[in-house]
């Protein structure tokens, strides 16, 4: 009756004249009842994500590594206290976990979220303090 009950909100439509369908966002468990928690996007557009900072678009290179493989540089386009969208050749898999050096600070580790074409963004596992992105992104320009 749960997983019925699961699947009716699944199917959730419109919300009332707006072209923007409810999509689920995320399923968990508590206790017996699956709850869905669900997000709004534009028909038409790539999935959004609410972000958890302000992006600033800057211009630099970062050192990029994954577990077992030598660092080399990436380019970064967009920097937050929360993540950063970087370009590269390389193909990192969506969900891996990848250690990034932004100039003056020491590798941190990362989670890349999204993929489009060589861009790939990727969110801190331990956010930036808001000073230390604010100095970069200034840096960075």
């Amino acid at each position: 009756m749960e997983q019925q009950r699961a699947s009716l909100y699944h199917m959730a439509s419109f919300r009332g004249n707006q072209r923007r369908p409810i999509l689920p966002v995320r399923q968990r468990q508590t206790g017996i009842m699956a709850v869905l928690e669900y997000s709004s996007i534009e028909i038409g557009s790539a999935p959004q994500r609410a972000r958890g900072a302000e992006r600033a678009p800057v211009r630099g290179r970062a050192r990029y590594r994954e577990p077992g493989l030598n660092p080399f540089d990436v380019e970064l386009f967009d920097l937050s206290s929360t993540g950063f969208r970087m370009v590269t050749f390389f193909r990192p898999q969506i969900g891996k976990h990848i250690w990034v050096s932004l100039p003056g600070l020491q590798p941190l580790e990362a989670v890349v979220r999204r993929a489009d074409g060589n861009n790939y963004g990727c969110e801190f596992v331990h956010p930036l303090h808001p000073s230390v992105a604010k100095h970069l992104q200034i840096n960075l320009r």
